[in-house]
C-alpha cells in the first residue's frame, strides 16, 4: 500500500505551491502562518494580486517589497527567500516608476540581499533552467539606473555588487551603460561588476575581482582588479 509521504509527493510535485506550504508547516508548524502572511504580502507588492504567488518566504526570513504601480512586471517563476549561514537579514527589492523587472523561471536569494530597479530602468533575471539552483547568497546589491541583463543559471555569492550606473554625473562620462552577464555564470563573494561590463556565459568570476568593460572569451576565469582572463575552457557545475 502507498505509503501517505509517496502520495503526497506524487500529489504535490516539487516545486509546487502545495509541496512548498506542507514543507514549510512540517518544518515549522509555529513559523508556518508567519511564512505564508510574509509570502502573500510581497506577492501582492509586487504583482497586484495574492495568487499565484511568486514570493515563497522561509521561516524566519524578512523581505521588503516596494513597486510602483506603472511597473511592468513580468514574473515567470518563484522567488524564493531563505536564511542562510545563521543571517536572518531583512532582504529588499524595489521596482521604480516606468521600471521593468522579468524573471524567467525560479529564482533564490538570501539574507541582507537588495535589489533596487529605479525609474525607467530595466532588470532581467533568467532563473533556474538546467542546474539546481539559480539565485544571489546573501549580503550583496543590484543597482540598476539603465539595464542589467542575468542570464539563466548564474550563481551569485555574497558580499557582490552589481550596478551599471556611476550614481553620481562626471563631466564628459556617461554616468550609466548596461550590464550583461551571460548564462552558467559563476560570480565569487566581493566581486563588483560595473557600468559596461559584459560577463560571457560560462564564466567564473574569482573573488574580490573588479569586472569591468572588456572583451572576454566564453568559459573562462576571469580576476584580479580589474579582472583579465586568467585561464580559458573552464567548466564547472553547482
Amino acid at each position: 500500500m502507498e505509503s501517505i509521504k509517496s502520495a503526497l509527493k506524487r500529489w504535490l510535485p516539487a516545486g509546487s505551491l502545495g509541496r512548498w506550504l506542507l514543507s514549510v508547516l512540517y518544518a515549522n508548524p509555529i513559523a508556518f502562518p508567519f511564512c505564508l502572511f510574509r509570502s502573500l504580502k510581497s506577492t501582492r507588492k509586487l504583482t497586484g494580486k495574492f495568487l499565484p504567488l511568486v514570493f515563497r518566504v522561509g521561516p524566519g526570513q524578512t523581505l521588503d517589497v516596494h513597486c510602483a504601480s506603472n511597473a511592468n512586471v513580468v514574473i515567470d517563476g518563484i522567488i524564493r527567500v531563505n536564511p542562510w549561514g545563521g543571517s536572518r537579514l531583512t532582504s529588499t527589492t524595489s521596482i521604480g516608476e516606468r521600471a521593468a523587472l522579468s524573471l524567467l523561471r525560479d529564482f533564490e536569494i538570501g539574507p541582507d540581499v537588495h535589489i533596487s530597479v529605479t525609474e525607467s530602468a530595466s532588470l532581467r533575471l533568467g532563473g533556474q533552467r538546467l542546474s539546481t539552483a539559480s539565485g544571489i547568497t546573501s549580503n550583496s546589491r543590484i543597482m540598476v539606473e539603465k539595464s542589467v541583463e542575468i542570464g539563466a543559471d548564474c550563481i551569485i555569492a555574497w558580499d557582490v555588487i552589481i550596478s551599471d550606473s556611476n550614481w553620481h554625473d562626471i563631466k564628459g562620462i556617461a554616468r550609466s551603460e548596461s550590464i550583461t552577464i551571460g548564462d552558467n555564470v559563476w560570480i565569487a563573494h566581493g566581486v563588483s561588476v560595473v557600468k559596461g561590463a559584459q560577463v560571457p556565459s560560462g564564466c567564473i568570476v574569482g573573488a574580490k575581482s573588479l569586472v569591468t568593460r572588456g572583451a572576454f572569451p566564453e568559459n573562462s576565469l576571469l580576476a584580479g582588479v580589474p579582472a583579465t582572463v586568467r585561464r580559458t575552457g573552464v567548466e564547472w557545475s553547482r
